[in-house]
């Protein structure tokens, strides 16, 4: 019994870095024939394969979010509240995110549009699964931090704060990279399948799925799912306990609002997380696909648009920033006449 364990580990760790990019680059550029080899029958186009619909959505949508997202990361770097543990957590958080948005909805869209699929570019697509899989997880471990972060300022854990002051932030954001960097070198990346207009492992050539089965991204989301649930039932029962205290203890408006953005931060990435690994095990409709991708493309879109309605130092910081470049404007304009 144990020599099987044994046996499965290293059967996994070597068909992992088979897959993985740190193989791709050792080999010259050239993916595993074993695994990611298009025969004949594959590779023939499918007459009405394009998502033309789905491509035109995902295209804008995504234009829409890396827009938002590009004007609220510049705010976040430009505000006071910058030197915050928070921030600097949520402006990991936002480049992963904008990483991750060019898969679910850049590459997502202009695949689905013109109907391309893997065998048509397979590095292509093996290098954008490689961003899309460590962007994913880069957001999971930020967005649980966060929460965490948030956590400690709501509940005033002052001695568990001090882990993340001054040069102890920077430390942690470097665990994330090393999060980060190892599914990206050393695991299999997701592919994207055309018929589905979402990513999976398995890049669809005919070989057995359970070869692209990703332990790395299962506890990854499988820890997404509990962490979520164990931080903002804790955050509930906080809440529950001050409300029902005096009301000059009672959650403040600020509180509120600090509570309702982690929520919302990580419950869009807690249910594409559950979808995602449910949808690379089983069969299921073509539904509930279509919703885990929405709800990937939901983790980092609703981000944006949390920070410009919910977060009140953002907002006026964007503010500030679109005054000041219309009044730039406006004396370049004077100062030219």
């Amino acid at each position: 019994m144990f020599s099987d364990y044994i046996y499965f580990f290293f059967h996994w760790l070597t068909s992992d870095y088979k897959m993985s990019l740190s193989y791709f680059l050792w080999n010259n550029f050239q993916l595993d024939p074993d695994f990611y080899e298009c025969t004949e029958n594959v590779t023939i186009t499918v007459i009405g394969a394009k998502q033309v619909v789905w491509g035109i959505y995902f295209l804008v949508s995504g234009l829409f979010i890396l827009i938002l997202y590009s004007i609220c990361l510049i705010a976040i770097a430009k505000s006071e509240q910058m030197l915050k543990p928070a921030y600097k957590t949520m402006m990991f958080l936002g480049i992963c995110d904008v990483f991750s948005t060019v898969n679910h909805s850049i590459a997502t869209g202009i695949f689905g549009f013109y109907g391309i699929s893997f065998c048509d570019s397979p590095r292509v697509f093996y290098i954008l699964g490689v961003i899309g899989m460590s962007s994913w997880m880069g957001c999971c471990i930020s967005s649980i931090v966060l929460a965490f972060i948030r956590v400690c300022d709501l509940d005033n854990l002052n001695d568990t704060k001090k882990c993340f002051e001054g040069w102890k932030i920077f430390v942690i954001l470097g665990i994330f990279c090393v999060y980060v960097i190892y599914p990206m070198l050393f695991t299999k990346p997701i592919i994207f399948n055309l018929t589905h207009m979402s990513w999976f492992f398995d890049p669809g050539v005919g070989k057995d799925p359970n070869l692209y089965v990703n332990i790395y991204h299962i506890f990854n989301n499988m820890m997404v799912s509990i962490c979520t649930v164990l931080f903002y039932g804790y955050l509930v029962w906080i809440y529950l306990k001050k409300s029902t205290q005096s009301s000059t203890k009672k959650l403040t408006k600020m509180q509120a609002t600090v509570l309702l953005q982690a929520f919302l931060f990580c419950f869009f990435h807690a249910t594409s997380s559950v979808v995602y690994v449910y949808m690379n095990f089983f069969e299921i409709s073509e539904l509930l696909i279509v919703i885990g991708h929405f709800f990937w493309q939901l983790s980092s879109g609703t981000v944006c648009i949390i920070y410009l309605t919910l977060n009140k130092s953002i907002r006026q910081e964007v503010r500030n920033l679109i005054c000041r470049n219309q009044q730039n404007s406006i004396n370049a304009f004077s100062s030219h006449n």
